[in-house]
């Protein structure tokens, strides 16, 4: 995740420097699942939905989350930087038709800085480089991975909410984006960690296309922070801005055998194997066509 070491297992509130609106359960043994319906209740106000319906989880009713469904979120890469008062983190996600998912992370708040790399060599393997220690095998997708896939994620909602058009319709000539909604919450979500941004929200911002087939694009996403319990914190709001690229349609087949892997190290199965120098290497060492 992309948050000083302290944070690395909850993502708490304290810490919430770049996704404020966090949301977890721990589970059984310490590990951390996903906001289960059974969680607490949400404030008095919120509860005018349907019957039966928890609008913190995902579905098709319009009471339901808003969750990363959309043909927006069907990227082959996508680049966004995230703001907020104390923090600035900027992720890379690359998505080959191979599954060979590429990911980066630079990140800086006002009393420290995390960075790393990671590539999935095989359903079984990856290789990655950190800018700190990561002791424990078992946990480095976590630590590396939820907050570039959640950031991307929600990226990605909101494009899908904010543009009528589909990605290969947007032009070179700025384009608004703008979307709202009084009752329904953002929802992202990793195996470890669900993200909730509650409503009354609002978003607005500019898309255009650029000569490359990047669609580019500024957002300033405001919303009400959500405590870990799942309780929207009354009369607070918070402010975050996202800016980045995004491409769709031409995915890359594969990574490239040449791919440097100097100094980085490979793991399968939980466990470390030898370094190796390309990817092309990596992938004969796991047993990887």
């Amino acid at each position: 995740m992309g948050l000083p070491a302290s944070c690395l297992v909850g993502l708490a509130a304290a810490c919430a420097l770049a996704l404020p609106a966090i949301a977890q359960v721990p589970a059984a043994g310490g590990a951390f699942t996903p906001l289960p319906a059974t969680s607490s209740p949400l404030p008095e106000a919120n509860d005018t939905r349907l019957p039966g319906v928890d609008p913190r989880q995902c579905g098709t009713s319009r009471h339901a989350a808003i969750c990363a469904f959309g043909r927006w979120t069907d990227f082959a890469t996508m680049n966004v930087t995230l703001k907020s008062p104390e923090f600035e983190g900027t992720y890379v996600m690359e998505k080959p038709i191979s599954g060979e998912a590429h990911t980066t992370y630079r990140e800086q708040w006002p009393h420290g800085r995390r960075g790393g790399e990671i590539l999935f060599v095989s359903d079984t393997a990856f290789a990655y480089r950190s800018r700190e220690p990561i002791a424990d095998n078992q946990t480095i997708l976590d630590e590396m991975m939820t907050a570039p896939g959640m950031v991307t994620q929600l990226a990605a909602i909101l494009l899908d909410r904010g543009v009528r058009l589909a990605p290969a319709e947007v032009t070179a000539k700025p384009m608004a984006v703008a979307a709202r909604s009084d009752t329904q919450f953002v929802r992202t979500e990793s195996p470890a960690v669900t993200t909730l941004y509650a409503p009354p929200w609002r978003l607005s911002g500019t898309i255009h296309a650029a000569a490359t087939g990047k669609a580019t694009f500024v957002l300033r996403f405001t919303f009400r922070p959500v405590e870990a319990s799942g309780r929207v914190i009354a009369g607070k709001s918070e402010t975050i801005e996202l800016s980045g690229t995004a491409t769709y349609g031409n995915t890359r087949p594969r990574m490239p055998d040449s791919f440097d892997l100097v100094g980085w190290k490979l793991v399968k199965d939980g466990a470390s194997l030898p370094s190796v120098a390309t990817l092309a290497e990596a992938r004969f060492a796991v047993g990887a066509r």
